[in-house]
């Protein structure tokens, strides 16, 4: 935001007339340079060692002539279009400094016609009673007529401005309308949205089925499994009646059962194993992943929604204040008209009372003149009395047209500061939401190309290559291999022909 040092400085250069603008001396508050210009302007641009307009007319005048080197404009070049609107604005102050002066004119010859008539001096005010009536007539007529031209130049103003209002207060309700009925299409998309916020909850019976079939496949392969076994194991039991083999030793038959109950008894625990690294583990992961990514979906169809609710309340408000706006100015506009219709429609009755006066002071010409006492009539308002009221400004006591000015100046001074300061924060303000929005934007983008690249080959990031990815499948696949042979190893039996291999070594050493 902007500085009161900027500020004051610009004050300065326009109440000098410099021509200097804000664009020529921005570049001195750059933050760069902002502290040392700030300090400058507290040093040298304070009313002790600025010269007032009497010293520098004074200086103007009998000072050193001292040449002026002028510098080359640091600004942008000038286009056409900046050109056309300089001149329009020079052609429509041209037009209202001209309408001011006819009017201060006027006021001014009023003013010393009642000066005149208020004179204590009878001598004076004998010469002026004797004034040609060829010149009172003369100046009525201009009177007259520059309060015409003044009249219709603000009637045609003020058309134009009603013309404008009404244009825009008769098709805002069209554009309100439409932006309302977009409104509601999008609210009616947004109702589709809402059922993707919430959470599934059919994942959780999902394991729970999971976990029923895990167990059921672990049920029926470990009856499958024994079954296969008891038959093997009745296949292959002798028959003494068919083959005259001697029926086995019930000590054999009794190790034999031992080792199948040892074995059945193992079954469910492998069962478990694989039904669970096989099948429940991947299951599971891809559910956890598949809920991760409907979080993340809710997530941001959740700030989607928010942030376009948060857009159609603003703009609501937005058009609530820009109707009552509207209203506002064209009431203001219809005030303003009636305030001049009733002020220009005064004079003219005063003027038509005032033409049976002239008729009878004619009639008695002859008769002897009486010395009347003046007086205390009510005075006509003044109109710039008026406009001065209805633009807020405080009227000087004073009726001195410099004094006038001079706070007419500065008033239009204050103002322009007030309007520059509330165009910088309003440009930082629209600056700031911009950022917002491109910042937005950009997350918006980076979150849709993620979601699109997902099940692609770029989704996931890769420290290999296809070849050593190649390479490492193939090292794990004899790893799971080699880890399975050494599953299927009867370590026992290896364990008991080693000792036995020991023992004979040992009794072969004795």
């Amino acid at each position: 935001m902007a500085s009161k040092e900027l500020f004051h400085l610009l004050r300065v250069l326009d109440e000098r007339e410099t021509g200097l603008g804000r664009d020529d001396v921005a570049w001195a508050f750059e933050p760069a340079k902002k502290a040392e210009t700030e300090d400058w302007v507290k040093t040298y641009l304070t009313p002790a060692t600025l010269l007032t307009k009497e010293e520098h007319a004074f200086h103007e005048r009998f000072g050193e002539f001292t040449p002026q080197i002028h510098s080359a404009a640091s600004g942008r070049p000038l286009s056409d279009e900046d050109f056309e609107h300089a001149i329009t604005s020079l052609e429509s102050s041209t037009a209202a400094i001209d309408a001011q002066c006819k009017l201060m004119e006027a006021q001014k010859r009023a003013l010393l016609d009642f000066k005149a008539q208020n004179s204590p001096n009878d001598d004076q005010s004998r010469a002026g009673s004797q004034k040609p009536p060829n010149k009172l007539l003369r100046d009525k007529a201009q009177l007259e007529l520059e309060l015409n031209e003044l009249s219709s130049f603000l009637h045609q103003k003020l058309r134009s401005s009603m013309d404008q209002a009404d244009s825009v207060s008769t098709n805002l309700p069209a554009k309100i309308e439409r932006l309302l009925e977009k409104d509601d299409r999008m609210l009616d998309g947004l109702q589709k949205v809402l059922p993707k916020l919430n959470g599934d909850d059919s994942k959780s019976d999902i394991l729970q089925e999971v976990d029923k079939l895990c167990h059921a496949f672990t049920f029926l392969e470990a009856n499958a499994i024994r079954t296969k076994i008891d038959s093997i194991y009745q296949s292959h039991l002798p028959d003494p009646s068919t083959n005259g083999h001697p029926p086995p030793n019930e000590q054999e038959q009794a190790s034999v059962r031992a080792e199948l109950e040892e074995l059945s008894s193992e079954i469910d625990s492998l069962l478990t194993l694989v039904a669970e690294n096989y099948y429940k583990q991947p299951i599971t992961k891809r559910l956890g992943s598949a809920r991760a990514e409907s979080h993340g979906e809710a997530a941001r169809w959740s700030e989607y929604l928010s942030s376009t609710l948060h857009f159609l309340s603003a703009r609501l408000e937005g058009l609530n204040e820009h109707f009552h706006h509207v209203h506002a100015h064209r009431a203001a506009l219809a005030a303003v008209s009636q305030t001049l219709d009733e002020t220009l429609a005064k004079p003219a009755g005063k003027a038509e009372d005032q033409q049976p006066a002239a008729k009878v002071a004619q009639a008695l010409k002859g008769l002897k003149p009486l010395r009347l006492v003046q007086a205390n009539l009510p005075e006509a308002p003044d109109a710039t009395a008026q406009l001065l009221r209805h633009l807020d400004v405080k009227q000087p006591e004073a009726t001195d047209v410099a004094k006038l000015s001079l706070g007419l100046r500065g008033v239009t001074l204050e103002r322009r500061d007030k309007l520059a300061a509330l165009a910088a924060s309003t440009d930082d303000g629209l600056s700031k939401l911009l950022g917002e929005s491109l910042n937005k934007a950009d997350l918006d983008a980076s979150d849709l190309l993620g979601a699109v690249f997902a099940h692609s080959q770029f989704g996931e990031r890769r420290l290999v290559d296809e070849d050593v990815q190649r390479e490492l499948d193939v090292l794990e696949g004899r790893t799971q291999t080699i880890g399975e042979q050494m599953r299927r190893l009867d370590v026992e039996g290896l364990s008991s022909e080693i000792r036995r291999l020991q023992r004979g070594v040992l009794s072969q050493g004795k």
